[in-house]
């Protein structure tokens, strides 16, 4: 019995303190395995928002041009002409460039406007007066460039009310 509790007291003694090169290499490790973790995490979450507020925009000045048109701001109509990485909104019933009428609102080179499909085809929401309606009613995609399943959808009534799907 004296035996063993001189070995413990020994251990006791020859414990050397501080971190081993195994202990350290762990803790490195862990450590860069949540830093990945949440860089990959606030990145999907920028980009979602990105999205987002991308769509946010494109609806606002659709909304803007249908408001104008109603107001009769000018004696005029009012219209959207959409591009992958812009949307400008013209006064008038055909998009023309150049134009000091013309109001543009680029996207954030993360996103990109696709899948453009309007009653009649091309690429222009003219509103009507006084009603607000639209011939060029129809849908299309602000999505994200990197990832084609982000994406968020706007929706245009022939009534002229546009809402994100």
């Amino acid at each position: 019995m004296k035996n063993f509790q001189f070995s413990i007291f020994n251990f006791q003694k020859t414990k050397q303190r501080g971190f081993s090169l195994i202990e350290m290499m762990a803790v490195i490790a862990i450590g860069a395995v949540l830093v990945a973790g949440i860089v990959v995490s606030f990145s999907s979450f920028r980009n979602s928002k990105t999205v987002d507020i991308s769509a946010d925009r494109i609806l606002s000045v659709i909304n803007e041009a249908r408001v104008k048109t109603v107001s009769s701001e000018d004696y005029s109509r009012f219209g959207v002409h959409l591009e992958a990485s812009r949307a400008v909104l013209f006064k008038g019933d055909i998009f023309a460039e150049p134009n000091s009428s013309n109001i543009e609102t680029l996207l954030s080179p993360l996103v990109e406007i696709s899948d453009i499909s309007l009653n009649g085809g091309g690429a222009d929401i003219v509103f009507q007066k006084l009603t607000g309606k639209t011939g060029n009613y129809g849908s299309l995609r602000v999505r994200l460039k990197s990832d084609n399943n982000k994406y968020k959808t706007i929706s245009v009534k022939a009534t002229g009310i546009a809402n994100i799907q």
